[in-house]
């Protein structure tokens, strides 16, 4: 019976949200909040984190884009904001205040909010967890590596700013305690396992008299820097060339004239890899063995992190209707070199895409031949960034 049932909810939530009624419902039943009675801040600064990042590709139809998506996000807070009695559900540790609030989430874009779904809300149990304090580490955004190490992670930061006891209760979602990424990060890092980790239960709802939220400007260079220094990783000199395709088996955004790319790459010396395939002990060693990559946009390439940022040299190749910077972003904050960004065709029904394999070629050559010893972001040059291992 709860297999039928659990079957029949995520079915009905899959309806609602290919259709947009259930974002549409949940927008006018429920109101976003970050600030006003009931949000103190105890820490709040604005920086201006993409003011001198660079902007001409070889692609004009990039290198427009990303100028005009500096401006868009270059702004980034930084805070610690206490807020007085949240209830927070099981499933995405949503926070919800009296009056039908949800408490704004950790996520950056803003534009795709995540709301608490309304029926288990109303038939949610009589008796709660309560708790005086507690710090809100997994609001939703933890649920994508991406966003782990971007919105998350990122954010203990500012525990120092927050003034809390060692001991403050940090919250997060078993669905999340036990990923793989996770794991791996809190199997090698003492300063992660010496906080108190309070794993919510599946059904589990918590209410917490004064809830604090923090926030790290997502793209700072030191702010990265010290996040890196939690996985305590060997300092690795790479030497490897990588191809990071996708399994067109499992995920789309792949190429459609695939087998032409990956030709002519292993003539330059390249080996094709597929990070999802890998374990997350082996995606981390390939990263940090990486000299050179050309790669596929996709969530595999936030793994840069691992990479020997003064030793290490990346393209990325993307669809010419799905347009992204992140992984651009990633890699000026942590002083990668990123010599472009190869726009594709028109990806078809989220799957395949082409690319003209003379201006990868031209790309690679143009990476693998560099004599200039400091910081490549495609057609810029700057001098060589601090060093990081």
């Amino acid at each position: 019976m709860t297999s039928v049932s659990s079957f029949l909810n995520k079915a009905t939530r899959t309806v609602l949200w290919r259709t947009g009624l259930g974002r549409k419902a949940a927008a006018s039943y429920w109101t976003n909040r970050a600030e006003g009675a009931g949000f103190r801040y105890l820490y709040r600064e604005t920086d201006d984190v993409f003011a001198n990042v660079p902007t001409q590709f070889a692609d004009p139809v990039f290198t427009k884009f990303i100028a005009e998506d500096n401006k868009r996000w270059t702004m980034q807070e930084s805070f610690v904001v206490e807020v007085d009695d949240v209830l927070l559900e099981p499933e995405r540790l949503l926070g919800i205040r009296a009056g039908r609030e949800v408490v704004e989430q950790t996520v950056v874009y803003k534009h795709d909010r995540q709301y608490p779904y309304i029926l288990p809300y109303l038939l949610r149990p009589a008796k709660t967890t309560q708790l005086a304090t507690a710090i809100w580490y997994d609001g939703s955004a933890t649920r994508n590596y991406f966003h782990h190490l971007v919105d998350a992670l990122i954010s203990l930061q500012q525990l120092e700013r927050s003034k809390l006891p060692l001991d403050t209760p940090v919250l997060i979602t078993k669905q999340m305690y036990d990923t793989v990424y996770f794991q791996y990060l809190y199997q090698r890092s003492t300063q992660l396992r010496q906080l108190n980790w309070y794993v919510v239960g599946d059904k589990e709802w918590v209410q917490v008299k004064k809830l604090y939220k923090l926030q790290t400007a997502p793209y700072s260079p030191a702010a990265w820097r010290t996040m890196r220094e939690l996985y305590a990783m060997p300092d690795v000199k790479p030497w490897r060339k990588v191809f990071l395709n996708r399994d067109r088996n499992r995920y789309g955004r792949y190429l459609d004239n695939e087998r032409e790319v990956v030709d002519m790459l292993k003539r330059h010396g390249f080996e094709e890899m597929f990070a999802e395939n890998l374990t997350i002990e082996q995606q981390a060693q390939l990263f940090q063995e990486t000299e050179y990559m050309v790669a596929l946009h996709g969530a595999g390439m936030i793994q840069q992190f691992f990479m020997n940022y003064a030793h290490s040299h990346v393209i990325e190749i993307m669809p010419g209707n799905y347009l992204q910077p992140l992984y651009y972003w990633q890699a000026y904050t942590m002083g990668l070199k990123y010599y472009d960004v190869i726009v594709g065709g028109t990806m078809r029904d989220g799957k395949e895409y082409p690319v003209d394999v003379a201006a990868v070629e031209a790309a690679v050559e143009r990476m693998l031949n560099t004599q200039h010893p400091g910081r490549v972001y495609g057609l810029t040059e700057l001098p060589a960034a601090p060093a990081v291992s």
